[in-house]
């Protein structure tokens, strides 16, 4: 049964107050928190102890679970030892509804014009070595080649460098080798699904009456009424057709985050599927009808109510993408002592250092500064970061052989 608005209102208002709790116990206390214990534990603690009645705290604790969207595995999996790392940036969120592409082509502009790119070369290796008089240089190995370098800046992904997909000689230090040990990636996938027409949208009708768009975000809880493999997911839902949000970007589109059990379903479903197939585009829709044609004026026999296109991320089957979306920070416990268990902030900074005296250096989205760990900007903050440190090094060095 859906909620009515005024309980999702109220619902999702006090799961927020909840986590922003979470969020500030975990700051300030994160040194007394069992490593083991989850951010699930500390909702369900707080609503025990709410005045809220029953069937409210069940819902929102349904609701609870679509922060597998924020970091892209299960609720019951989220420390709240570390859930302060995952607490982003202050302000509102914006969305480039041209897309990234302009961006991209900008900062791309020195590189394409003055670097020599080799696409569709995989390195296997990475090997610090001596030259004489004290000189390190590195030897970046690919398939049928070598290449050497001063410095070199590692970007993979996380879960490439836990998947040790990129071999290091000699070994990376037991500081760094334990951090990414340590650190954990999630399993974010997306599936996209075009109309010819926003159906769901208001008509025109509704529009010169002033009344809402449909909103942005539709949270889908354990679906009773989907296939019986599906009933347990909890699914979000992003539709990008609001002219007034978007204006001239809208576009009959809705975009679902999957985690947990429902991204490992449906990338398994599409493995081997051809993008452009019949048989891909069946899985998908069959998989995600249930979802779309619960939107308003839905017809089946509608053309507009039909997809005119659909698309799976599938990160999880992506060796290159290191068989996951982005870091994340879930429950760790080794046994023994609280003392015993691993400081994931110390490893994110051991990260973030990189190896300077060896001319190693690591930048991604898991070497970010803390607010914005996991996110495509404390990616583009962490290479700016790293650039600068090379640069500072390498003025630094002029200096004192001008001086």
């Amino acid at each position: 049964m859906p909620m009515t608005d005024r309980r999702a209102l109220d619902g999702s208002t006090t799961l927020w107050r909840i986590f922003g709790d979470a969020f500030k116990k975990s700051y300030e206390k994160c040194s007394s928190i069992e490593p083991n214990i989850t951010l699930k534990d500390h909702v369900k603690e707080r609503l025990l102890t709410s005045n809220l009645d029953e069937g409210l705290q069940h819902d929102i604790l349904e609701l609870a679970e679509t922060w597998g969207a924020y970091n892209g595995d299960p609720f019951e999996k989220q420390s709240l030892k570390w859930v302060w790392l995952e607490e982003c940036l202050d302000g509102e969120n914006r969305f480039v509804s041209s897309t990234h592409q302009q961006i991209i082509k900008r900062i791309s502009e020195a590189v394409v014009s003055h670097a020599n790119i080799h696409l569709s070369t995989s390195v296997q290796a990475i090997v610090s070595q001596e030259m004489e008089k004290g000189d390190k240089k590195l030897i970046v190995k690919i398939t049928n080649g070598n290449f050497g370098f001063d410095e070199v800046v590692v970007t993979v992904p996380l879960g490439c460098l836990k998947l040790d997909t990129l071999q290091f000689h000699p070994n990376l230090p037991q500081n760094v080798s334990q951090a990414i040990t340590d650190a954990s990636y999630g399993r974010l996938e997306k599936v996209f699904v075009a109309f010819a027409a926003p159906f769901w949208e208001r008509s025109d009708t509704d529009a010169s009456q002033g009344g809402d768009t449909y909103p942005m975000f539709t949270h889908f809880l354990r679906p009773t009424y989907a296939l019986e493999e599906q009933r347990s997911w909890t699914l979000e839902m992003l539709a990008l057709s609001s002219t007034a949000l978007f204006g001239a970007h809208a576009q009959p589109l809705l975009v679902f985050h999957l985690w947990g059990a429902a991204a490992a379903h449906v990338t398994s479903a599409i493995a081997g599927l051809t993008p452009s197939s019949d048989e891909y585009y069946i899985v998908i829709d069959t998989l995600f009808r249930p979802f779309y044609s619960r939107l308003p004026n839905y017809k089946e026999d509608c053309p507009d109510c039909a997809p005119t296109a659909v698309l799976a991320t599938n990160w999880q089957n992506d060796e290159l993408a290191g068989n996951g979306s982005y870091t994340n920070f879930t429950t760790h416990y080794r046994g023994g002592p609280l003392k015993g268990d691993p400081a994931i902030d110390n490893g994110v900074r051991a990260m973030r250092h990189g190896l300077p005296e060896r001319g190693l250096w690591f930048a991604g989205e898991h070497t970010a500064p803390f607010v914005a760990l996991g996110t495509s900007t404390g990616a583009y903050w962490s290479g700016e970061a790293v650039a600068t440190r090379i640069m500072e090094r390498y003025t630094l060095s002029s200096q004192l052989q001008s001086d």
